[in-house]
């Protein structure tokens, strides 16, 4: 059983409909604890306690894998070798790939953390790597607001004006993968985690 670890209900389905378009037989089971998001995104910072107790409840299921969705917490993710984070199979990819790389959030939590996660995975491949600030937080407000479409048109906007300064762009965070609709002209490579990392997450399962 796949475990997700979600801080929104909207990524349920998204990643229920990504699993099953790769593998309709395994079971998945997804948990939203919007509290975590809502923390880091008034504090500044992580609730580390409250992850970390989310994740021991998930472990109570026994699944074979747990997955968290959520960039915001890939720092706690790196500190615990129970759960993975959804975005490091694509940095994986567009480090070894790509070497000027615009890193695209819309929530400010999101950026260190990422870039932390590209520079990380650089140095393991022994790369040089150029992270391209792409700041799109002027659309968070949309997504507060439950607006959704607004939201990934927003994103999209932002990401324009970025297109000469990059080779690639990297969306950091699963809500703003719908962003791509809008950017079907785009000359850059557009990449993000959820369906990248839903594919190599249940291909590992498979080799086991």
């Amino acid at each position: 059983m796949i475990a997700f670890l979600h801080t929104s209900s909207i990524h349920i389905e998204r990643f229920e409909n990504l699993v099953r378009k790769f593998d309709q037989e395994v079971e998945v089971k997804h948990f939203v604890n919007e509290d975590l998001l809502d923390y880091a995104m008034s504090k500044g910072t992580t609730n580390t306690n409250g992850f970390n107790l989310e994740v021991q409840s998930i472990q109570s299921e026994k699944p074979e894998l747990i997955i968290c969705t959520c960039s915001t917490y890939g720092a706690e993710c790196d500190q615990n070798d129970e759960i993975e984070r959804i975005d490091q199979p694509v940095v994986e990819h567009l480090v070894a790939n790509y070497n000027k790389v615009g890193l695209a959030y819309t929530a400010k939590s999101t950026k260190q953390v990422s870039q932390d996660l590209i520079i990380r995975i650089a140095q393991k491949q022994g790369k040089k790597i150029a992270i391209v600030d792409c700041d799109c937080s002027s659309a968070w407000v949309h997504y507060e607001n439950g607006d959704f479409d607004q939201y990934a048109q927003a994103t999209a906007e932002q990401i324009k004006t970025y297109e000469q300064q990059v080779d690639v762009i990297f969306l950091a965070q699963a809500s703003m993968e719908n962003a791509k609709r809008y950017l079907v002209n785009f000359t850059k490579e557009i990449y993000a985690s959820p369906e990248f990392g839903a594919r190599s997450y249940l291909q590992r399962i498979r080799a086991v």
